[in-house]
């Protein structure tokens, strides 16, 4: 987990430290060993040679540098709260480089204080319109806020430079579906499944899409797409509902059995079985798949509509 929490943030603050802008600044070279290091991934040996005297001694981009490497080499480490501090520390020394904006506007992002993440995107930008990782932050931190045009616009930023990056093409098109922008958002998906032919998320996208345009039929030959290319537990339960949703009931119980034996307690699955049951007839089996789901506090939702669903049941059956 920690890998990938290092991997998302220097991925979207999109420079990795020895891509610092050197050019027209002095150096005098003496942080070149310490990139080594930090090259040569040895995160505890840059930190332990970052001393305070050192930086002190250090000039221009030479000093920019060993604040970006110390706060990237502490994340490797999983000492978040430390780097921030690191970054932090850095543009206050020099706040119009974007090398410590953005990382210190992603660790915030990505450790969920997005709008204190935001502003120092937005001043990013003004130093460097094209950054593509300050556009990617702010298109999810947009996003998550409900500002879909806003996050659109940001994706939009990001891709003129992450065009190969299949995930951001996905993540544009689902903020697209979100303002039911289907035609562009089917483009975005066509160009990402191009970028992974073999991964199913986009497809399981594509499902969602056609679903909302009410081609049910098609959603369902997407998420079977998807399921052929290792689509998950996720895109199995979608397929059971929408089965059950297009009077397929047969097709929808056996879908919803093959959710249950990988979790034998899906609500989902479990709802989808009563809903079947109920649709034949067989209220006794309805009602006890509905006591299996009620009974479960898990899912609060899903608990208090089974229950009232069940107790119908059992009110129908006692007045026969």
């Amino acid at each position: 987990m920690r890998t990938l929490v290092v991997a998302a943030i220097l991925f979207l603050v999109g420079s990795p430290a020895r891509a610092l802008r050197l050019w027209g600044e002095p150096s005098d070279k003496k942080i070149r060993p310490i990139q080594r290091l930090s090259d040569s991934n040895k995160p505890a040996e840059v930190v332990a040679a970052l001393t305070p005297e050192f930086l002190q001694s250090l000039r221009g981009t030479d000093l920019r540098q060993a604040y970006v490497l110390r706060g990237d080499n502490l994340v490797q480490l999983g000492r978040a709260d430390e780097a921030l501090g690191v970054y932090q520390l850095g543009v206050k020394l020099f706040p119009k480089n974007v090398d410590l904006l953005t990382r210190q506007a992603g660790l915030l992002h990505r450790t969920g204080l997005h709008e204190q993440a935001q502003p120092l995107f937005l001043k990013a930008l003004e130093h460097e319109p094209k950054h593509f990782g300050a556009h990617l932050g702010l298109a999810e931190i947009f996003r998550r806020l409900g500002f879909l045009e806003r996050s659109a616009f940001h994706y939009e930023g990001a891709l003129e430079t992450l065009d190969q990056n299949a995930r951001v093409w996905r993540d544009y098109a689902e903020t697209l579906l979100a303002q039911r922008d289907w035609l562009t958002a089917d483009l975005a998906l066509r160009r990402a499944q191009a970028l992974e032919p073999d991964n199913p998320e986009g497809r399981i996208l594509t499902g969602f899409a056609r679903r909302a345009q009410g081609d049910l039929q098609g959603a369902l030959n997407a998420l079977d797409e998807a399921l052929a290319r290792g689509g998950g537990i996720g895109a199995k339960r979608a397929k059971a509902l929408w089965l059950l949703e297009a009077g397929r009931t047969a097709q929808a119980l056996a879908a919803a059995d093959e959710v249950l034996r990988e979790n034998p307690n899906d609500a989902a699955a479990v709802w989808t079985r009563s809903r079947v049951f109920l649709s034949q007839g067989q209220h006794e089996k309805a009602s006890a798949a509905l006591s299996r789901l009620a009974s479960d506090p898990r899912h609060d939702f899903s608990s208090r509509a089974a229950s009232a669903l069940r107790d119908s049941l059992l009110e129908k059956t006692e007045a026969r």
